[in-house]
């Protein structure tokens, strides 16, 4: 695993990962919906219009996240993710050529597919293979971007809108993306340490574990079987679950919060409970290494 005096690798990729989680994925959660009003004000649309490009984008997940997974596991992760980062951060910034809802959609298609193969799956995976000890401190904490961007942006989002107008701040936040993910992407991002000639943080412990007394680890199951399984079942409707929250309730906070109380008071709101979901995930991580 290197030298001693030196830092892990995978810790870098981890620390990429809070950058790229920072940075892209608000964009299409807990910040997406802090341009509904001024869009909807100012193209004068419903709101469940302007809603309907978030849910092309959930919706694009809900299709070919096996797909893509399959290919990024098998293929080069580094091209396809780097890829689809300047793809996401180029489209993005049509959202501000917008007349009408149709763009909003057409945009909305493009960066859903952008947006599954530049952050959460290849992160997962990548994480996966360059930590076999503290997996779950290592995930926690790449994902722990996701809060920290949304403290950061959201007062700044705010003061954007504010001063610039929906159009120009859609450009601004592009531009923070592309400047912050790109680079980390090309340079930091590697799929598995082998590619550096490394070994998983803790392989020989596991192996060790593996092949001692306490018995053999190993553990295998087709797709098919998985589905009569009582902890596949929970994990689907976990999932499910929790996709209805993040993106049902939590993307209408913004607009929610801001209708009631105005833009400044929405964004304090929005950046504590971006805070307190970085707490949560740390402990979530915590226990699964537990």
């Amino acid at each position: 695993m290197g030298k001693a005096n030196k830092i892990f690798y995978g810790w870098w990729i981890v620390i990429g990962s809070i950058l790229v989680t920072a940075t892209i994925v608000p964009s299409v959660m807990a910040l997406a919906n802090k341009f509904l009003i001024p869009v909807t004000t100012d193209m004068g649309i419903k709101r469940s219009t302007f809603s309907i490009g978030n849910a092309i984008i959930q919706a694009m997940g809900i299709i070919l996240s096996p797909l893509v997974t399959k290919k990024l596991a098998t293929g080069n992760l580094k091209k396809i993710q780097s890829s689809s980062v300047l793809i996401y951060c180029l489209v993005y910034t049509t959202y501000s050529l917008a007349k009408k809802p149709i763009h909003l959609y057409i945009t909305s298609f493009v960066l859903g597919i952008a947006f599954l193969c530049a952050t959460i799956i290849p992160i997962s995976i990548m994480i996966t293979n360059w930590f076999d000890e503290k997996r779950g401190l290592a995930m926690s904490l790449g994902l722990s971007g996701v809060g920290i961007g949304g403290f950061i942006l959201s007062p700044l989002l705010t003061i954007w809108l504010d001063r610039y107008g929906w159009r120009k701040t859609y450009l601004i936040y592009a531009v923070i993306m592309l400047v912050i993910s790109l680079p980390v992407s090309l340079f930091i991002f590697e799929k598995s340490p082998e590619e550096k000639g490394l070994k998983a943080l803790g392989t020989e412990a596991v192996n060790k574990l593996e092949n001692g007394p306490i018995g053999d680890f190993e553990f295998s199951i087709s797709i098919n079987k998985s589905f009569t399984k009582p902890f596949f079942i929970l994990l689907v409707l976990g999932m499910i679950i929790n996709g209805l929250i993040n993106t049902g309730a939590l993307g209408q906070f913004p607009p929610a919060l801001e209708g009631l109380h105005g833009s400044t008071v929405a964004a304090t709101i929005i950046s504590l409970y971006s805070i307190v979901g970085i707490f949560g995930k740390l402990i979530l991580g915590w226990i699964n290494d537990k």
